[in-house]
């Protein structure tokens, strides 16, 4: 019994003290776990931190930047083209072909000189009978014939008007000028100041024994040293303009007035008004007898219309329909004003959707032109190109001149003075009568 006891006693020893122990193993394992976790909370905060982002994350988000940046610039370009008038002929430096370089100065004055050689320049400070024989010698022949056709309507319109007269028992005077073959004296009764109504806008195409339809030409542009000429137009009329105007004053004390403006039209009339313009000066200066247009290169693009929220297309019926109403503006402020208009066509383009778009205009201008009967010069042959094939170049037996710079679009200098001559071959010019003499 005794050494039961004993060994109990001993084991439950045993047991308490193991117990005890592992008690303190177990808080000990606690306290290591709990002080574990709070290094881990600590301690994963700075790792993620610092840790980078991945290579695919970054790709995505300048994937997404890329794709918001490019629809932002698609639209402002899209605002741009509709809503801002465009720059003159799709934005070339204006200021580098302005102000052209020694160089191409130099350039233009050896292609002046090559094209001096090859052409016949006509004496514009000579009568005109003096000038004729030189107009029968040189390439334009269609000059003498032009003014050869309107002398004979001339006459045809006298002898219908003598006829009629006859049949009604009304005296009859015919003009005895017109039957001379002079044709200074068929100018010289051209009153340019007043001309009639009737051959300005014809109700219908004048008849002749057969009912041969003649054909509607123009009057011929005649001027004297009071008459005063009027440039209207953009950035090409910009480098012809100047040559006229000092042609004109130079042979004939002939003044002008150039308000031509680059990056205008007829397109957007908020940006520059060109009817209003025209028309204003017209009531300001009555001594402005010749209107110089030159536009189009500015105008082939959509154009917001009052009352439509949608912008016109271009070559749309809507868009024609008021690109024509702005046409027949000039016109008509010019024919109020006793005003004859000389249009110039715009000329072929190196890029093809612009030239296309030359092609289409001038076919408008033409139409209304011919309806009132002015003057529609075209340009591509001055220039040695057509609508087809640009060229930069004017090819001659003896040599290559080059009359466009190299954004295909302007006139180099001896650009501009060609189509300066060509329009100075439609005027003419007649002396004034001294009132003085006996």
């Amino acid at each position: 019994m005794m050494i039961y006891k004993k060994s109990c006693s001993k084991n439950n020893r045993k047991s308490k003290s193991n117990l005890k122990r592992q008690r303190h193993k177990s808080l000990n394992k606690n306290t290591l776990k709990k002080d574990h976790k709070k290094t881990n909370k600590v301690s994963t905060s700075p790792i993620l931190a610092s840790k980078p982002l991945s290579a695919r994350y970054i790709l995505v988000i300048l994937f997404v930047t890329a794709i918001a940046l490019i629809a932002i610039y698609y639209k402002s370009i899209l605002i741009y083209g509709e809503q801002v008038y465009h720059t003159d002929l799709f934005n070339s430096d204006t200021l580098a072909i302005q102000e052209t370089s020694t160089q191409e100065l130099e350039d233009s004055k050896s292609d002046e000189q090559k094209y001096a050689s090859t052409h016949t320049s006509i004496p514009f400070n000579q009568p005109f009978n003096a000038v004729l024989p030189v107009l029968k010698n040189k390439t334009s022949k269609s000059a003498v014939s032009e003014l050869e056709d309107i002398k004979q309507n001339k006459i045809t319109e006298e002898v219908i008007k003598t006829e009629a007269e006859l049949k009604s028992g009304q005296k009859v005077d015919i003009d005895s000028s017109l039957m001379v073959p002079d044709l200074k004296t068929h100018f010289d009764a051209i009153d340019h100041n007043k001309p009639k109504a009737e051959l300005a806008l014809p109700d219908e195409p004048k008849k002749i024994q057969g009912d041969i339809e003649l054909p509607h030409e123009p009057l011929p542009i005649v001027l004297t040293s009071n008459d005063k000429v009027f440039f209207a137009g953009d950035s090409l009329m910009q480098g012809v303009a100047p040559y006229v105007k000092k042609m004109l004053f130079k042979q004939y004390k002939i003044e002008s007035l150039d308000l031509s403006k680059q990056s205008t039209g007829l397109a957007y009339p908020s940006a520059f008004d060109w009817p209003k313009t025209i028309n204003d000066n017209l009531i300001a200066d009555p001594s402005i007898k010749l209107l110089v247009v030159f536009l189009g290169a500015n105008d082939p693009w959509d154009f917001p219309v009052k009352g439509y929220v949608k912008y016109a297309k271009f070559k749309s019926e809507l868009w024609e329909e008021h690109y024509r109403l702005r046409i027949e503006s000039i016109l008509n402020s010019a024919i109020e004003h006793d005003v004859q208009v000389l249009w110039l066509a715009a000329p072929c383009m190196r890029k093809p959707k612009l030239n296309s778009g030359m092609v289409y205009l001038n076919n408008l201008y033409k139409s209304e032109l011919e309806k009132v009967q002015q003057h529609f010069l075209t340009t591509n042959e001055l220039l040695g190109c057509t609508y087809e094939k640009f060229s930069n170049f004017i090819e001659t037996d003896k040599a290559k001149i080059k009359v466009r710079v190299d954004d295909g679009v302007h006139f180099t200098p001896t650009g501009q003075k060609i189509l300066a001559k060509a329009i100075m071959e439609k005027i003419i010019y007649k002396e004034l009568e001294d009132t003085h003499s006996d």
